[in-house]
């Protein structure tokens, strides 16, 4: 009935918690467990070995999410799919749920409700109890990297996009969108996911990271599937203010003296945009996606779809 696919790296006891959470929560459906690992270092391998769950071993280099993901899709066997990242536990009554509105709403994708533990070392820093705010069924605005899918549906769009460092399940989501495809978000528990914070992360490291570069390479993607224009128009007011940063550019720097309050306009009429929807960060957000689209466009290249099965291979 469902193939539950774990991804992860270097997730150690976390991934032991995901495991156990995954077998607790459908120990009475039929099911598989598939784990894909992205060249871990310590000892998850051999963790997911002693849950007998079968490992599979990404061979390129420079892994993403969705490359894992895709490798684990293509290997599932159920109907329905149930992604799950290696820091992820999943809720006992989820899957239950998911089935039983999943199909009175005649729907091909379930997610819920995520529960984010913000962690220093130990220290429980923080928590956000409902990433999403979902309080009510509905179609889902986004979804992360938790999602349960028909797999049959999930073949129909071309599965996960393996070559994008980021923004993967944005790029699915627009495919699915354009296809009529729902994707029902319910409000009930749906995983718990660890975050743990770094201690020398900082304004800087947050501002220069390569997961920036995720929306240059999820669009390389869209337009290597020829899906770009359902990409461009389920993120159209993010392309929309794309362009008037390029007009509000042009006018700054060939259009002076005057230029330069026209300028500034655009840029306050975006500020007034996202302050009126509650959501100011997302204005810092747009003015990092200007040059980082650009770049990623640049960076994206293809990845090795292969992996190999290492279910019964003993460390060394």
């Amino acid at each position: 009935m469902i193939s539950v696919i774990v991804i992860g790296r270097n997730e150690g006891a976390r991934l032991d918690r995901c495991l156990t959470s995954v077998e607790k929560a459908l120990w009475q459906m039929p099911h598989e467990i598939i784990y894909v690992d992205s060249g871990s270092t310590d000892n998850s391998l051999d963790i997911a070995r002693a849950h007998s769950v079968r490992c599979l071993l990404v061979n390129d280099p420079s892994p993403t999410a969705g490359l894992g993901r895709a490798i684990g899709a293509e290997a599932a066997r159920y109907e329905w799919c149930l992604f799950l990242d290696g820091d992820m536990e999943l809720d006992p009554l989820f899957p239950r749920y998911a089935l039983e509105k999943g199909n009175a709403a005649h729907a091909d994708a379930v997610t819920g409700v995520r529960h984010d533990l913000y962690y220093r070392g130990s220290e429980l820093i923080g928590e956000n109890k409902n990433y999403y705010d979902c309080t009510t069924p509905r179609q889902a605005p986004e979804f992360g990297g938790a999602l349960m899918i028909r797999r049959q549906a999930l073949l129909d769009v071309g599965g996960w996009s393996p070559d994008t460092v980021a923004c993967e399940e944005e790029e699915l989501h627009s495919r699915l969108a354009d296809k009529k495809i729902l994707v029902l978000e319910i409000p009930d528990p749906m995983i718990r996911h660890t975050d743990c914070v770094t201690e020398n992360r900082s304004l800087l490291t947050v501002l220069f990271n390569r997961r920036q570069l995720g929306q240059g390479e999820a669009f390389r993607c869209a337009m290597a599937r020829q899906t770009a224009p359902a990409y461009i128009r389920f993120h159209k007011m993010t392309f929309l203010f794309f362009l008037l940063d390029w007009i509000a550019l042009f006018l700054l720097i060939f259009l002076r003296p005057w230029g330069i309050p026209f300028g500034c306009m655009i840029e306050m009429l975006q500020v007034g945009y996202y302050l009126g929807r509650n959501h100011p960060r997302r204005f810092v957000s747009q003015k990092l996606f200007f040059p980082y689209f650009i770049l990623g466009l640049f960076t994206y290249h293809v990845r090795d779809r292969s992996a190999r099965d290492v279910s019964k291979e003993v460390a060394t």
